[in-house]
């Protein structure tokens, strides 16, 4: 009997698992440190797969910081959308400042590496900009232009500040902050 043929992955199945495992590799040893060898390791792939995907190693870490910004984007807008009015759209602001996406999950080290990343090769802003523009979106739903630059400099400040400061900002005060705001 004749062995079967191995069934190869499609092509954006191979580009997704590359990108989940450059985004474990940042997570894990910073975006300076993700190579070719690390990433596909990591992805159970050869090198030269990752460079039949992608053109740099630099596409690659720019590709993983697209899907994690997009998921968080994504987040912002399936809360958004839950709000019944701005009093509610607030709390659900307040609580995505305060919640565990940003404790448990590692996301604030990726964040970090992020700006690193974007300040070190500015020819992929783009990242940070798509992020701002689609987070921004989501505040557009209920609150005007002015209010959501600002709900949106709290949101990523107050993320900030609770994850390296000694003191957290309670979700009251973020809360009555937010209203101030907006």
């Amino acid at each position: 009997m004749a062995r079967p043929k191995k069934q190869q992955a499609p092509e954006h199945d191979i580009k997704d698992l590359i990108v989940d495992a450059a985004l474990r590799v940042i997570q894990q040893e910073g975006a300076m440190c993700a190579t070719y060898r690390r990433i596909a390791s990591e992805a159970k792939v050869s090198p030269g797969t990752m460079t039949y995907h992608f053109d740099s190693i630099d596409a690659i870490v720019a590709a993983a910081f697209v899907k994690m910004t997009h998921g968080i984007a994504g987040l912002y807008l399936r809360q958004l959308q839950e709000a019944r009015d701005i009093e509610h759209a607030r709390e659900l602001v307040a609580d995505l400042i305060c919640g565990d996406l940003w404790k448990a999950s590692g996301q604030m080290l990726l964040i970090f590496e992020l700006y690193t990343f974007v300040s070190r090769r500015p020819e992929y802003r783009y990242v940070m900009e798509d992020w701002m523009a689609l987070s921004r979106q989501a505040l557009l739903i209920h609150f005007d232009e002015r209010a959501a630059r600002a709900v949106d400099a709290l949101i990523e400040g107050f993320t900030i500040h609770n994850a390296l400061g000694d003191v957290v900002v309670g979700r009251e005060e973020i809360l009555r902050l937010v209203r101030a705001v907006s």
